[in-house]
């Protein structure tokens, strides 16, 4: 699913502007997020509960900058899921 950015919400998180998009995908919430200063970065594909919260959001961003997501560089999507109170990362 392409990222809807006329439809992305702008979230300023340790002084790095976010954009980032929740939708639904085959019966699944799935939280996007890309790097509002980057050109063609990679993107944050996470998929969340029913029931979501705000600090989900900076829990995404924090689980995947340590877990290896580069937002300034090109690289397939970086997949996650969150369960169980914390995200793990999804390969394809």
């Amino acid at each position: 699913m392409p990222f809807p950015r006329n439809k992305a919400t702008r979230k300023n998180y340790k002084d790095t502007q976010y954009l980032w998009y929740m939708g639904h995908k085959e019966g699944k919430t799935e939280l996007q997020i890309e790097m509002t200063a980057s050109v063609n970065g990679q993107t944050l594909i996470a998929e969340l509960p029913r029931i979501v919260n705000q600090t989900m959001i900076e829990a995404a961003i924090d689980y995947g900058r340590k877990a290896g997501w580069t937002p300034d560089q090109a690289a397939p999507p970086f997949r996650c899921k969150y369960l169980r109170g914390q995200f793990t990362r999804l390969e394809d």
